[in-house]
């Protein structure tokens, strides 16, 4: 009977300890599928949407660039580009382990298939759209735009719905504990507070993996989401983290920057590729500078690459050693200050021109000022006895020559300060070439003659007639064949030429052998207001305007105008005619020689 009891004692024993033995069995392997679906749900799903979430939001960013921006920041391939990645994220909404999932959440799915059918429905549009269809994009823009909003509300349900799954499967892991704490009291009672310690400490441990987790994902995300790029450097120089911001910043070294580059092999590279202007011909000292500055930085600076672009580079030292690197583009203030820069030169040589323009103008104006004043007081006087004597015919000649150059030194600044203001307009008509060509060389015969230069004419036969002013015409050859022979030393020689051009234009040029020009001094030459300061110069008045002037009448007829020049041998100024001014002319005029 005792042996009987004993026998009983050991069966309900064995059950007790099976019953708890399969109790264990039963709540670890719950645990363990519990454990294995909160961690598949608690990584996937909100940054699922919040990766659909960015993407939109880049399409939106580059199809704007590419509608307003500069043609060299976004093309159609980019926006193209831009909508199918995101458009490829939809579809994890909905199909796979991942769509299941997103099935649990109300709403999801419903608006992943809106969004593909707005895209389905924008796509044509899109692909045909053209930087100039403003009202396509606008009608666009807004039904793109409108997808934000569904995509935060299901990032907000998802985060929600995350929330609570995890909440209920706590619950449930707290429950599997608990089955385990009594199983494990009630077959080895020595080793349950060793028991429920181990489990307590697993469950600390288990939350912290998942806050730390989910912390890293948030300093990621804030990380990805800064305007300037970013990157974290150990003690030894080797990169830790990067943002895409920063790969897209330099792309010759965008396959390299992963986690365990050097900063060395970084800036090496870089060198390798010619990406930094500023280190060619001295890259040992750079690269050695460099370092220098990111193990012991100090003040921020500025570096410029071969793409045109400029960043500004602020690195601090963390506790550890590390190294915390923020680039800026500064690339649009660095054109500002170069625009700044330019038109204050532009100014200070605009003032400079002006105020030698002023002290020209005074001599110009004072000189025949001073004949016609002092002539006209000897005639008055009569100093030279009564009026009619041979003297004051010499005067009176003197007066009208002094007159007639302060009459052209007027025209010609009233002319120029017309053409500036676009009130200046042609009289267009019929042009016979070669007789404007004719009439001005005969009015600079005596000039000629007296500076000793042949004056040399040579039209080609046959030049049909030009549509233009014919007195600009002639005011253009008087200008350039007047300058030459100023300009040219006794026994040289000026030529005017006309002939036809072969896309069917007209040119017309003078040559001289004369003082020449230097080829710095020819973009000066053609800028009002300013004379060459050499002694061939001084020699002659002037105020600095034929050249401007003939300039402004070429174009004015839409035209080309060039100087070429060498110092010393002579000068070439050509004005050049388009073909839409060209008129056939008739044979009787056609075929009048030179």
């Amino acid at each position: 009977m005792r042996i009987r009891k004993l026998f009983s004692v050991y069966y309900v024993l064995g059950a007790i300890i099976l019953a708890f033995s399969v109790s264990m069995v039963v709540s670890a392997n719950n645990l363990r599928k519990y454990e294995q679906l909160a961690q598949l749900d608690i990584t996937d799903l909100t940054r699922i949407v919040y990766r659909a979430e960015v993407e939109l939001s880049r399409f939106l960013h580059t199809l704007d660039l590419y509608m307003y921006g500069p043609e060299d920041l976004a093309s159609k391939e980019d926006v193209i580009e831009r909508m199918e990645i995101f458009w490829s994220r939809l579809p994890l909404f909905l199909q796979g382990s991942d769509g299941n999932r997103f099935a649990r959440v109300a709403g999801t799915q419903k608006a992943a298939r809106d969004a593909i059918a707005v895209l389905e429905n924008l796509e044509p549009p899109i692909v045909a759209m053209r930087r100039s269809d403003r009202q396509v994009y606008e009608w666009i823009r807004p039904e793109l735009h409108g997808l934000l909003a569904p995509l935060k509300k299901v990032l907000n349900d998802s985060s929600r719905w995350q929330e609570a799954a995890i909440a209920i499967r706590s619950q449930r892991l707290d429950r599997i504990y608990a089955e385990l704490i009594v199983a494990s009291l009630g077959i080895m009672l020595s080793g349950g507070c060793l028991t429920l310690l181990l489990l307590h400490e697993i469950r600390i441990a288990r939350r912290a993996e998942l806050a730390e987790a989910n912390a890293s994902t948030r300093l990621s995300e804030a990380i990805e989401s800064v305007s300037d790029g970013f990157s974290l450097f150990d003690k030894d120089g080797k990169l830790v983290l990067c943002n895409q911001r920063l790969r897209d910043m330099h792309p010759p070294i965008a396959d390299i920057l992963v986690p365990g580059t050097s900063i060395e092999t970084l800036i090496r590279t870089n060198l390798e590729n010619g990406y930094i202007p500023e280190a060619v011909g001295c890259e040992e000292e750079w690269i050695e500078r460099r370092l220098r500055l990111h193990f012991n930085p100090a003040a921020d600076f500025e570096v410029e690459y071969a793409d045109g672009l400029w960043y500004r580079v602020s690195e601090r030292k963390t506790n550890d050693g590390g190294c915390v690197s923020i680039r800026t583009d500064i690339s649009e203030f660095k054109r500002r200050q170069s625009d700044m820069a330019n038109r204050r030169d532009k100014s200070d040589s605009a003032n400079r021109a002006k105020t030698d323009f002023l002290l020209n103008m005074s001599h110009e104006l004072r000189t025949p000022l001073n004949a016609i004043m002092g002539f006209s007081e000897i005639m008055k006087q009569e100093m030279r006895g009564p009026l009619g004597g041979e003297h004051y015919v010499d005067y009176a000649g003197d007066i009208f020559d002094s007159a007639t150059h302060l009459l052209a030194v007027i025209n010609n600044i009233l002319d120029i300060s017309r053409i500036e203001a676009g009130q200046l307009e042609l009289d267009e008509q019929a042009v016979v070439l070669q007789d404007e060509v004719e009439r001005a060389l005969r009015q600079l015969e005596d000039e000629a003659r007296l500076a000793d230069t042949r004056l040399v004419h040579d039209v080609e036969q046959g030049l049909p007639l030009l549509l233009g002013d014919a007195h600009k015409i002639q005011q253009i050859v008087i200008n350039l064949a007047g300058n030459s022979v100023r300009y040219t030393k006794p026994g040289g020689t000026v030529t005017v030429r006309a002939c036809r051009e072969d896309d069917g234009g007209l040119k017309l040029s003078v040559e001289d052998d004369g003082v020449g020009m230097a080829p710095e001094d020819i973009e000066r030459v053609i800028s009002p207001f300013v004379r060459l300061s050499n002694p061939m110069v001084r020699q002659h008045d002037g105020t600095g305007l034929g050249l401007p002037l003939v300039k402004a009448l070429v174009e004015l007829h839409g035209g080309v105008f060039q100087i070429e020049s060498t110092l010393g041998e002579g000068t070439t100024v050509t004005a050049k005619f388009p073909k839409s001014r060209v008129i056939l002319a008739e044979p009787a005029l056609a075929q009048r020689g030179p």
